[in-house]
């Protein structure tokens, strides 16, 4: 519970039905606190509190409410108070709400909408989820080229009231085609007669309707634009993507990426569930398959230590710094895995990029390994008092630094080529296919060395 001291209160007026004491009480917090406290009541006891507020209060406070809240508010709520919330609310977050509501909800609403609302959440309803046209929203201001600054700031101030951002101002031909923009502040600094036309920039920064949401948020946030617009295949306007937007959406996929990237199942209730609010139930079945699908490759190492069990010299001996050999590789395959993902997210290395980026892992591969392989040697030397067994394990270091950064930097770069998410090829995955493969390379180093020393050949 996030407020435990304002909860007493809040039970107290709701069971005494002090409704305009609530009102009051709740105009003076933001709308996402007030959310905070919806969430912390009862179901009931939430339903009540949100019934409370005007219906403009409501559209704020349902955008600060997971996913889950904001359908079971709405599906209690008679027809015509629904239909107002969705007239209040912004574009985009009423075209996601009517996609996570069912028909039999929705069809005595849509009648209280007027046909132009009606066919607007149609439209962005009807576009695929993760494209911009699904996050977009339609609620912008357009301009003509022809009108001058003063006739603008006239229309500005009519459509205000009802657009999301008005810090720019699109500029459209007969056709709706997108020919420039204009900023709020470029407006107020022009001379009041100038025409729209000669003051606009007409160098746009936009985004196509089908484009990957992710690669259009990455847009707004390295040219730091408050806004894109999004056009269709005709160039014509059919929406913008604000900033606030924008981070909601690298929020999401950087949840989906952390998740994926830890092996915990990829789905959108997942990304908009909470710790507290998820079942325990629903954990073990995002986590279980990834888990089982380690699990039998994690049977893999144990099968590299039978097969070189009475073939390896001083097996005791060596079995001794098998963890650190496993560590050691998994820990390095891991680090570049998470490397590797970043800079594919960001786009800073493309599909020719690989030849150079394995070089680049392996030199840093070959570095640490003979960092840590020297500390190695001079650590077990010290120990044991063996220089051969020393080396066995400095070598191996070495060599499997080199190997786990290789295949932690290819696996990424396969993946995205075959066009699967890297994200998927999560870091437990690529410690488990290092720990197989790192044995190998300990016992081979081990019966090379070891081997020879003790007669010119493997010791059976």
């Amino acid at each position: 519970m996030r407020h435990p001291l304002l909860i007493p209160d809040l039970r107290e007026l709701i069971r005494d039905g002090e409704l305009g004491g609530l009102r009051d009480y709740l105009s003076e917090h933001h709308p996402g606190r007030v959310a905070e406290l919806i969430e912390d009541l009862e179901d009931d006891e939430g339903d009540a509190l949100f019934r409370v507020l005007p219906a403009r209060n409501r559209a704020e406070v349902l955008s600060y409410l997971e996913s889950n809240r904001q359908v079971k508010l709405v599906e209690v709520m008679p027809a015509p108070e629904a239909a107002e919330l969705l007239h209040v609310m912004s574009h985009d977050e009423r075209a996601d709400l009517v996609n996570r509501l069912d028909e039999e909800v929705l069809d005595p609403v849509f009648p209280y909408l007027a046909q132009a609302e009606r066919e607007d959440i149609r439209r962005l309803a009807s576009y695929e989820p993760g494209t911009a046209g699904a996050a977009m929203t339609t609620d912008y201001v357009t301009l003509p080229p022809h009108i001058t600054v003063r006739d603008a700031f006239d229309r500005l101030r009519r459509e205000a009231p009802d657009r999301e951002t008005i810090y720019y101002c699109y500029v459209v031909d007969h056709k709706r085609r997108l020919i420039g923009f204009v900023s709020l502040k470029r407006l107020i600094l022009s001379r009041r007669s100038a025409v729209i036309e000669d003051i606009m920039q007409r160098e746009v920064i936009s985004a196509r309707v089908d484009e990957d949401q992710e690669k259009v948020a990455r847009q707004i946030d390295k040219y730091d634009l408050l806004a894109i617009p999004v056009l269709d295949a005709s160039d014509q306007l059919v929406g913008i993507i604000t900033h606030d937007d924008a981070m909601d959406i690298l929020r999401q996929e950087q949840t989906e990426d952390i998740l994926a990237f830890g092996g915990v199942s990829r789905d959108s209730e997942a990304n908009e569930e909470s710790y507290w609010t998820s079942r325990i139930v629903e954990a073990v079945r995002r986590r279980i398959g990834w888990l089982l699908l380690l699990f039998i490759a994690g049977t893999l190492t144990s099968r590299v230590s039978k097969f070189f069990h009475g073939v390896t010299p001083d097996l005791r001996d060596l079995e001794i710094y098998v963890p650190l050999m496993i560590g050691t590789g998994g820990n390095a395959g891991s680090q570049t895995v998470g490397t590797i993902i970043r800079a594919l997210a960001l786009g800073e290395i493309q599909g020719a990029d690989g030849p150079r980026v394995l070089l680049r892992e392996w030199l840093t591969g070959l570095l640490l390994g003979i960092l840590l392989g020297g500390i190695g040697f001079i650590y077990i030397d010290a120990i044991h008092r063996s220089a051969p067994f020393a080396a066995v394990i400095a070598l191996a270091i070495l060599f499997i630094c080199m190997w786990s950064n290789i295949v932690g930097a290819m696996v990424p770069i396969l993946a995205r080529r075959f066009g699967i998410d890297p994200a998927v090829i999560s870091a437990p995955l690529i410690s488990t296919l290092v720990d197989a493969t790192g044995l190998v390379i300990y016992y081979s180093v081990a019966i090379l060395i070891l081997g020879k020393l003790a007669g010119g050949g493997v010791i059976p």
